[in-house]
């Protein structure tokens, strides 16, 4: 468990609130609790993660954690009672880092499944898309898993989609999220041409001719995103209700879209306003690097959008805002900042080169923007990937703190790669970890395109969770959805075993860096209440505790007693936001 003493100050007092609550109120005796859980396997995620029988709910917040007998004192004429017949309830999951509004479209779109193809493949499986969605417009095919094509090492340019289709514009996004494959057509619509200059935050790749290969990295992405036409308002709120209900699926009762532009925020907002918001949504703008007053536009989007303090009822928050520091390790786009340089085989030998890869914001820049961020009252969270990315966000957080600020909660997301001397700096400066759980396992994008690029001593440092978590640090879990896919009890499976999945190939090479594993408790913490104290909601969220909000899953099986490599398995047979059930019954 977690060393935070002030945590522990204040749930003190709700440990004991929680032990003398079976003695319900005058009118609730006479009426009852709204909703009883009994004979459970109750896993409250307190500050003891203590373990109970009942749960009872009145006006969508907990009145009674205990016993089974002590909840009989909570049934009333109106109480509905639900008998678990022990299965298990948790707190619901809290998803500090996705992006709901791609996942929800690329639910609707052409979804290559994150599977290992060939060129052949991918082009079938486009083909097939396109022979049921006839038309002239845009395609979007989702889900590329761009370190996995077959055989390995080949790499896609825009005459592998002219090959499908030269008259309508294709755009293939890769999975994790800082890849994008275009046709010859859809270049022509972005008017990218040899001519084109790169962006600050990213790369056009060229042909030995300096023409574009169809290949945009990072930033680059957007030129092709600004020609595609913007979904209308009613689409929106399709992909929003698509993604929400595959969230509930899955047991998510909060989550961060981790780059919300204001069409994002309005489409929640919407479905507030209608009683349709089915979990907490916290919404993040991306500051972006060329911007000259960017705390000015994302204080005007919180004045628009953001309600306030959770309640009972699901709302919008806008406390949060992005920023990208780098790009992603993997070969070969290796645009991660590195405090050292990639290594590249020569002579059968590996040795440093010369490519250290991306850095979006100056040390000067970003530490001045992050200061306003703070000074304006909104929490920063960093994308930062590399070593030497980590460092620099974790300088500015230093930054703040330095100048008395005790108030902020900054985050780094992803944090894949860190350097030892920077592990404790997590837990002294209180920045969260939001980590991308599904990462810490041997697969193509692991132990083929990372780690000869980083050698064995970098290598022991690749997402590090386990070395956080040691040194005091908090650990969010962070999905990345749809750059990883939205599967949150395989991505938990997985940095408690740090193994691939059964069927998987990669599974026989065993577990990834196992020293890096967290505990089952502290997997779960991570998915519960860090990421609740990430995003403020700790008083009211993350733990199963008298007084907080009724936010709760039931699963089909015990997760603490169960094989860890079944945990994958598990199924959310109920969730509950706010003491409403939005997702399955009992």
């Amino acid at each position: 468990m977690e060393n935070n003493p002030s945590r522990r100050g204040v749930l003190a007092a709700g440990a004991a609130v929680t032990a003398a609550a079976a003695l319900a109120t005058p009118a609730e005796a006479a009426s009852g609790a709204d909703l009883v859980l009994t004979n459970g396997y109750v896993y409250t995620v307190d500050a003891d993660d203590s373990v109970h029988e009942a749960v009872a709910v009145t006006g969508g917040r907990i009145v009674y954690v205990g016993t089974a007998a002590g909840a009989k004192r909570h049934v009333g004429k109106r109480t509905k009672v639900i008998d678990l017949h022990g299965r298990m309830v948790m707190p619901g999951l809290h998803d500090g880092h996705l992006h709901p509004m791609d996942g929800g479209q690329g639910l609707l779109g052409c979804d290559l499944d994150y599977a290992a193809l060939t060129v052949k493949q991918i082009q079938d499986k486009i083909r097939a898309h396109l022979a049921k969605n006839p038309g002239d417009g845009w395609v979007n095919v989702t889900h590329w898993y761009v370190q996995a094509v077959r055989p390995a090492g080949t790499e896609l340019t825009k005459a592998d989609l002219d090959a499908v289709d030269a008259r309508r514009p294709i755009v293939m996004g890769s999975t994790d999220g800082h890849t994008t494959l275009v046709n010859s057509r859809a270049l022509a619509l972005a008017k990218i041409t040899a001519k084109t200059k790169n962006p600050p935050d990213g790369t056009i790749e060229r042909d030995a001719h300096g023409e574009p290969t169809g290949v945009l990295q990072d930033g680059a992405q957007s030129l092709v995103s600004a020609a595609i036409p913007a979904p209308t308002a009613a689409e929106n709120l399709k992909i929003a209700r698509t993604a929400l209900a595959a969230l509930a699926r899955q047991g998510v009762t909060t989550f961060m879209d981790a780059a919300a532009p204001e069409s994002t925020m309005r489409a929640f907002t919407t479905l507030h306003q209608r009683g349709e918001l089915t979990a907490r949504a916290h919404l993040a703008p991306v500051v972006d690097v060329s911007e000259r007053e960017p705390v000015a536009r994302v204080s005007r989007l919180r004045s628009r959008y953001h309600g306030g303090a959770a309640r009972v009822r699901p709302g919008v928050a806008v406390h949060n805002v992005k920023l990208f520091m780098d790009g992603v390790l993997q070969y070969p786009a290796q645009t991660a900042g590195l405090l050292e340089p990639y290594l590249v085989h020569k002579h059968d030998h590996w040795v440093p080169g010369t490519k250290h890869g991306a850095q979006y914001w100056s040390a000067d820049k970003l530490d001045a923007v992050v200061r306003q961020i703070a000074e304006a009252g909104f929490d920063p969270h960093i994308h930062a990937i590399g070593d030497r990315a980590v460092r620099l966000a974790l300088d500015a957080f230093a930054g703040i703190r330095a100048d008395g600020d005790t108030r902020t909660r900054p985050t780094v997301a992803h944090a894949e790669l860190v350097d030892p001397a920077d592990i404790a700096r997590f837990a002294e400066l209180d920045v969260v970890a939001a980590m991308g759980f599904h990462w810490a396992k041997p697969a193509p994008d692991s132990v083929e395109s990372v780690k000869p690029y980083l050698g064995p001593k970098r290598w022991a440092n690749y997402e590090p969770e386990g070395d956080i978590f040691r040194s005091g640090g908090r650990v969010s879990l962070g999905s990345d959805w749809p750059v990883d896919p939205l599967d949150e009890w395989t991505a938990i499976k997985t940095v408690i075993t740090r193994t691939a999945a059964l069927g998987s190939p990669y599974h026989k090479l065993g577990a990834m860096t196992p020293h890096q594993r967290l505990t089952r408790a502290a997997a779960i913490r991570a998915a519960t209440y860090n990421g609740a104290y990430q995003l403020r909601q700790e008083e009211l969220t993350g733990s199963l505790e008298v007084g907080k909000l009724a936010d709760l899953i039931v699963l089909d099986r015990n997760i603490m007693k169960i094989p860890a490599e079944q945990i994958p398995r598990t199924q959310v047979l109920l969730t509950m936001v706010g003491g409403k059930i939005v997702h399955g019954r009992l």
